[in-house]
């Protein structure tokens, strides 16, 4: 299938900008480690999880809505109609937000208010803008803004670290004015005023979107719950010392995540346009072979690397936070393979489903944490996540027959399962020097596994390259 080619090439894309973005973020983990405290760096990774609840109801996921409708679009005018129908919709919430919120902050005063105000403001336009450039088959662009705002991000925060020694306000500062320069870079780039239309508003279209759109903010209400609600178990239960060591712990499973997002960008933009194809169950289940062994040798291989790695690395006040890594790998794991099923659902516009499955995972993940954490502490975070996803995850299997079915080669899986628990236990009892023939082990099966898929990306890769040379 072409889907096949495209698939391969945008992953492409997506793989330089975010490896470069994410390799940006996880280098400056010794530096955050070493200047902020546990509970500093707690606290901001708090607020942050507040401001990702916030977004999706100010925007009513129109974000998301404006964009699947884009990647099917190729007329101009119909593209600046769904454009136009989703800026207006989005600015007129953001006004609505900031007023109640500016009526709130007279009569309630808390920290950094006009920060998560500014930041709250600039991550939705900044986001919008982004996703307009990928609807709108901008891919290159896309990729190009993730990785100006991450860079941005890391050379403003070494600024007001180093010259002005802001604390916690770095993070905030930086933030904010990455997201605004990167906001004002993609409206320049994409001459973003040509898609505006006042005449273009279309109050049937918002119904559409809105009647997409809707289902997924208790999706992502219920998705927010199993990634991020859990520091505020954390705080209720345990203190913001233990956020910070957990969030430190998350920065590992995010190099995972970082394998999902590369693939998941493309996957989600493939899995769309070829939902009407006949040969789709077929192609879903290919892409899925090869996606599944990549994740599970992938996360095999981090477990690994993760003790050694974060004793040289992270400061000691942060040092028993490799013992929660490999479930929280696991667990992201299971939570990558819950968004592959996803991307089939967005492809049938049936985000109900998605809503569903979410939701059960999210109350079981609230049951666990209640129950194991009082118990087990940060590892009962861990295991509660782990299991909320697992659940997900084979749920989205049961329900995803109606519309498409993919085949799962259990016989291959199984043994690739057993490796990866095998993987959680040898950092607790091997030693460093023997944990490093284990880690050269893991390389090796990795290369084994994927070989295939290692090829197919060499090839792909260099026609593309050859291809941009002769260009």
């Amino acid at each position: 299938m072409t889907n096949g080619k495209k698939l391969f090439k945008d992953t492409i894309i997506y793989a330089i900008a975010n490896f470069g973005s994410k390799l940006l973020i996880f280098l400056m983990l010794p530096l955050y480690t070493h200047y902020f405290t546990s509970a500093e760096y707690g606290t901001w990774d708090l607020l942050w999880t507040t401001v990702s609840l916030i977004v999706p109801f100010i925007t009513f996921e129109l974000v998301a809505a404006v964009y699947r409708w884009l990647l099917e679009e190729e007329q101009p005018q119909e593209q600046g109609r769904i454009i136009t129908t989703g800026t207006l919709t989005i600015l007129r919430n953001l006004l609505i937000f900031n007023a109640v919120a500016l009526a709130v902050m007279l009569f309630v005063d808390f920290p950094y208010h006009w920060e998560l105000l500014l930041l709250i403001n600039f991550t939705v336009t900044s986001s919008f803008l982004q996703q307009c450039a990928r609807g709108l088959g901008f891919n290159k662009l896309f990729a190009m803004l993730g990785i100006i705002q991450t860079a941005l991000s890391v050379g403003f925060i070494l600024i007001f670290i180093y010259v002005f020694d802001l604390r916690l306000l770095s993070f905030f500062y930086s933030s904010i004015l990455a997201a605004a320069s990167v906001t004002i870079i993609a409206w320049w780039i994409l001459k973003f005023h040509r898609y505006i239309e006042w005449k273009g508003y279309s109050k049937s279209l918002l119904k559409s979107f809105l009647t997409y759109s809707i289902p997924i903010i208790p999706g992502a209400l219920s998705w927010w719950i199993l990634t991020m609600s859990d520091r505020y178990v954390i705080l209720a239960f345990l203190h913001l010392d233990a956020n910070g060591i957990y969030a430190v712990a998350n920065k590992i499973p995010a190099l995972l995540l970082m394998v999902n997002t590369i693939f998941f960008l493309a996957w989600k933009d493939s899995a769309i346009t070829s939902f009407h194809s006949k040969e789709k169950d077929a192609y879903y289940s290919i892409v899925f072979k090869h996606y599944v062994r990549l994740m599970i040798t992938t996360a095999i291989l981090i477990i690994l690397v993760a003790k050694p790695a974060m004793e040289i690395v992270i400061a000691d006040t942060f040092g028993e936070s490799w013992k929660y890594v490999g479930i929280m790998l696991t667990g992201a794991l299971f939570s990558s393979l819950s968004q592959f099923w996803g991307a089939g659902f967005h492809g049938a516009k049936k985000t109900n489903s998605l809503f569903l499955t979410s939701m059960i995972g999210a109350l079981l993940n609230i049951l666990l944490n209640l129950a194991l954490v009082p118990f087990i502490g940060l590892y009962g975070i861990a295991a509660s996540t782990l299991l909320a996803f697992l659940c997900m995850w084979l749920f989205r299997v049961t329900a995803s027959h109606k519309y498409f079915t993919i085949r799962i080669q259990w016989r291959e899986l199984v043994p690739l399962f057993a490796l990866l628990f095998v993987s959680l236990i040898l950092p607790f009892i091997l030693e460093d020097k023997v944990l490093f023939i284990s880690i050269a082990i893991a390389g090796m099966l990795f290369l084994l596994v994927n070989r295939e898929l290692i090829g197919l990306l060499y090839k792909t890769g260099m026609a593309f390259f050859h291809k941009q040379n002769a260009e």
